[in-house]
């Protein structure tokens, strides 16, 4: 009999990206936790970006989007890069960008 086909370990990565100034406000950085997904450093995977940025009197910004593919480092490990625009109720949006950590197994589940 033989072997079933084994997933690569599940991984998240810490996010943490620029967001642009735009209508004389700043939203300063975003930053988190990406979803989980089985990957490796040299498979095409992508992770789920996404959270909520709020400044002062409540206003605030939903952003999601998916990294683009693994990036190798030479050292092993890999990272992400990802970009998007917000979303508001406000009906306006800023640009942001980023980049993810290396992988750090799960993201913390009291996050």
């Amino acid at each position: 009999m033989g072997k079933g086909f084994e997933l690569p370990e599940a991984h998240s990565h810490y996010f943490k990206g620029d967001v642009e100034e735009r209508l004389n406000h700043h939203h300063l950085q975003i930053l988190g936790f990406s979803f989980p997904i089985n990957g490796t450093s040299y498979d095409q995977h992508v992770h789920r970006i996404e959270g909520i940025t709020v400044i002062d009197e409540g206003h605030q910004h939903r952003y999601s989007v998916e990294s683009g593919p693994p990036i190798a480092l030479p050292m092993g490990g890999h990272y992400h890069i990802f970009s998007g625009e917000t979303k508001s109720k406000e009906n306006h949006k800023h640009y942001f960008s980023g980049k993810t950590s290396l992988p750090i197994g799960n993201y913390p589940l009291n996050w």
